[in-house]
């Protein structure tokens, strides 16, 4: 079974709202609300990919402040996607520059954790939505 490493980003606003997104079709998990984030690559730490990641996904600056916990997953095969495990390591964020434009996801909302435990998120995020 393949494994990825995954980091995301937890942008909150003076207000306590997270931003969320939304996971577009032809993907797994499709429809799936999430954390923006991705894949660590060789040689790259969590807060260098958290911030590639910002930047490829919503054109936006983020600051890594504060790290927040990980989750751990493994998703069953899917249809037409193979299952796979997960290690989800989340960071809590500021936003420096950019306005979260959407290039990969097809929604986003600011939530706070008690609207986001009531959305449906990807299970791996369930637990770092927990540990806010």
């Amino acid at each position: 079974m393949k494994h990825v490493e995954v980091v995301c980003a937890l942008i909150e606003r003076e207000d306590g709202k997270f931003f969320c997104c939304q996971r577009g079709p032809g993907r797994p998990l499709e429809g799936y609300w999430e954390f923006p984030g991705g894949k660590v690559e060789a040689n790259e730490t969590h807060k260098q990919t958290i911030v590639r990641e910002i930047r490829e996904e919503l054109n936006s600056d983020v600051l890594p402040l504060e790290y927040i916990g990980v989750s751990n997953y493994i998703y069953p095969d899917m249809g037409l996607y193979k299952g796979f495990s997960i290690t989800l390591y989340a960071y809590r964020c500021k936003l420096l520059d950019g306005n979260l434009e959407l290039t990969e996801h097809i929604n986003s909302a600011w939530k706070t954790k008690d609207e986001m435990q009531q959305m449906k998120f990807a299970k791996a995020d369930m637990p770092i939505i927990d540990a806010l």
